[in-house]
């Protein structure tokens, strides 16, 4: 699944344009649960759509709110520095051991 606190469109675009479309059953944003990440919202609400134990899931995020919502959802995280954060940022917050 794709989660993303920006526009929903934003994120069906990028999936679209980098034709990984079809390998995602489920895509959601900010406004589809009562609290944006860091808040876990989201990925349950994601793991729930696709049957998936959070405990079981390994959440890819680009920012230290993807780490911070992993961890409050009971999933191990891991990050990438494709995003606007350095890597000592994301290590520090969002990267489980």
């Amino acid at each position: 699944g794709v989660l993303t606190n920006d526009a929903v469109v934003y994120a069906h675009a990028v999936v679209s344009t980098n034709r990984v479309k079809e390998l995602f059953q489920t895509v959601h944003w900010a406004d589809d649960v009562p609290e944006a990440k860091p808040k876990p919202d989201g990925l349950l609400l994601c793991c729930q759509e696709l049957g998936l134990d959070p405990k079981r899931v390994v959440y890819i995020g680009d920012s230290p709110t993807d780490g911070s919502a992993a961890k409050s959802a009971g999933c191990c995280s891991t990050a990438v520095t494709s995003g606007a954060n350095s890597a000592p940022a994301l290590v520090n917050t969002s990267v489980d051991p």
